[in-house]
């Protein structure tokens, strides 16, 4: 089936400003793995098998998606955590300190998206020790064999996110080696197959669980640890004390809190310490906090495409090894 202009999509449109919505910053800043920019403009991507497409002109944002749904103005609202009060979020990490000060300044309009609990767990899987445009090559190959066909635009096929029983059955050799994932595939296949032994709905179910124990939940999957853990706890779940830590948030951690930690080693009880420190500091939303220094960091590194030497904005971290 040829989608051709979108005419069969459902649609919806928002009237909100560049500074409480960037789709470049939102949708390409690591937290997701399959929008994709095109030459006129529209970022188009897989949402919980739909496909959808976003473009920004002037103060409005025109969204399609496909197939279509009752309430696409409700569908892509809850996606991209319009609920959330960004200018007073702002206002409020810029009297911090000065590292989240220049980090929400510089990338206002990034917002934490909320994503679908299984497809996040297992893509970040594939996270491990790998760049955020591998993993994208990934998920989509693992897409296009394992995940059900959506629709065809504009001679693209598109593809939902295999579930975890078709990841838990796909040869070990066609996920390490045609998917790209290496060594990664024995882990996505371990946890796939543990995520079809939970009960129907899981992990969605785990909204309902204050956040300690949702994390401790997804932690008793074999392969999973706490910063896997926090991403589907933050993108996904809606927990937005969440503070997953990586090499960049642990290079983040050093310069803002200083003396404060003394080890150079991201242990586990290091990374506990790490998150504590962003929540005490950053309050309950020091999720959306780390993401913005998250970003930072990668801008002042290169590692983002549109990062050129044009447009990056003063940074107080300097720019790293690439």
């Amino acid at each position: 089936m040829s989608l051709g202009d979108w005419v069969n999509a459902s649609q919806a449109t928002f009237e909100i400003e560049l500074g409480l919505l960037n789709l470049e910053y939102t949708l390409d800043c690591g937290q997701a793995f399959r929008w994709r920019r095109d030459t006129d403009g529209w970022w188009t991507g897989v949402v919980r098998g739909h496909i959808v497409r976003l473009r920004r002109e002037g103060a409005t944002i025109n969204g399609q998606v496909y197939p279509p749904v009752a309430e696409t103005d409700a569908f892509l609202s809850s996606y991209l955590r319009l609920d959330v009060d960004l200018r007073q979020l702002c206002q409020r990490f810029a009297e911090v300190d000065p590292w989240i000060s220049a980090a929400v300044s510089a990338f206002a309009g990034l917002r934490v998206l909320n994503q679908e609990p299984q497809e996040t767990l297992l893509s970040y899987v594939c996270s491990a020790a790998n760049s955020v445009p591998r993993i994208s090559r990934s998920v989509e190959e693992m897409s296009r064999r394992y995940g059900e066909f959506v629709g065809c635009l504009e001679d693209t096929d598109y593809y939902a996110f295999p579930t975890p029983d078709r990841l838990a059955a796909a040869p070990m050799e066609v996920l390490a080696n045609e998917c790209g994932l290496g060594w990664r595939a024995a882990i996505l296949k371990r946890v796939a197959a543990e995520v079809v032994g939970r009960p129907e709905g899981w992990p969605e179910q785990l909204r309902r669980l204050p956040y300690r124990e949702a994390r401790a939940m997804l932690m008793e999957l074999r392969g999973i640890g706490a910063k896997i853990a926090d991403c589907v706890c933050l993108f996904a779940l809606g927990k937005d004390e969440a503070v997953p830590v990586d090499t960049h948030i642990w290079a983040v951690a050093r310069e803002i809190f200083r003396c404060k930690i003394a080890t150079r080693t991201l242990s586990p009880a290091t990374y506990e310490t790490v998150a504590s420190m962003f929540v005490e500091r950053y309050g309950g939303l020091a999720g959306w906090a780390q993401e913005y220094l998250y970003l930072q960091r990668r801008a002042a590194q290169g590692r983002v495409a549109w990062a050129d030497e044009d447009t990056q904005l003063p940074s107080p971290f300097g720019r790293g090894p690439g």
